[in-house]
């Protein structure tokens, strides 16, 4: 076998030896790059499963804020109203649910209207918006203000449900299985009966029919400098008047 010939062999076989390290590494490196990926896609759905079941946190001020709406409204009942609240909530998305708005309970006239509108809306455009499995998690008196002849509470409420919408019988946004957690603003107004105040006067400024003293509080049952007994202008009602979505 000539010298040339040698080389040529010689050549050949690390040519073929190099391309079957390299497809070995090739091999290696693809196998490394699939174990990547499959991590990586086990954690993102481990992350969202985490998410599916973590409740949403909640702007809680209710401790700031519970003294100083007792002190306008000793007889306000927290929790009373926390779970008025929430039950309305509920109640407003199982009326959306099944298009019937008897089934929304403890709302008022503002809020009625506007669950009724957003069944209205719905039907109009041939849609189906389902709300199921709802699990409030947490509600806290987010802000409590004075506006006008009115003191407005806004609550918010952590809560979590299995929402879709369907149109024509195919779920278009959302879904049947995976739970959404999200949160809402409630707000609970006291409505004034501002028929009784004297032009010029606001709903916290009006004055003691015996001595003249200003009544500076909301819900003052007596006047602090003479003690007669004040009759509230106040009509004594708390209403849950509108939510919202955030």
């Amino acid at each position: 076998m000539s010298f040339i010939a040698i080389v040529i062999i010689v050549l050949v076989l690390v040519a073929v030896g190099g391309i079957s390290y390299g497809l070995m590494r090739l091999k290696s490196f693809t196998s490394d790059a699939a174990f990547v990926v499959s991590a990586l896609k086990d954690g993102l759905e481990d992350q969202a499963a985490e998410l599916e079941h973590t409740p949403k946190s909640v702007n809680g001020m209710t401790s700031l804020c519970l003294p100083r709406i007792t002190k306008d409204f000793p007889a306000f009942n927290w929790y009373e109203f926390r779970q008025k609240a929430e039950n309305m909530l509920k109640s407003a998305l199982r009326a959306i649910s099944n298009g019937d708005i008897s089934l929304l309970i403890d709302a008022s006239a503002d809020l009625r209207n506007q669950v009724g509108l957003e069944i209205a809306a719905n039907r109009d455009n041939g849609i189906r918006e389902v709300y199921q499995n709802i699990d409030v998690h947490q509600t806290e008196i987010a802000t409590y203000r004075k506006q006008g002849g009115t003191c407005v509470i806004a609550l918010q409420t952590s809560i979590g449900y299995i929402h879709y919408v369907e149109d024509h019988g195919e779920v278009t946004q959302g879904s049947k299985t995976v739970m959404e957690q999200t949160r809402y603003n409630i707000e609970l107004q006291y409505i004034q009966d501002t028929s009784q105040i004297a032009e010029g006067e606001t709903a916290l400024g009006t004055t003691c029919p015996n001595c003249g003293a200003p009544i500076t509080s909301v819900g003052q049952k007596t006047c602090e400098y003479c003690g007669l007994a004040v009759t509230e202008i106040n009509i004594n009602t708390w209403a849950l008047n509108r939510y919202s979505e955030i």
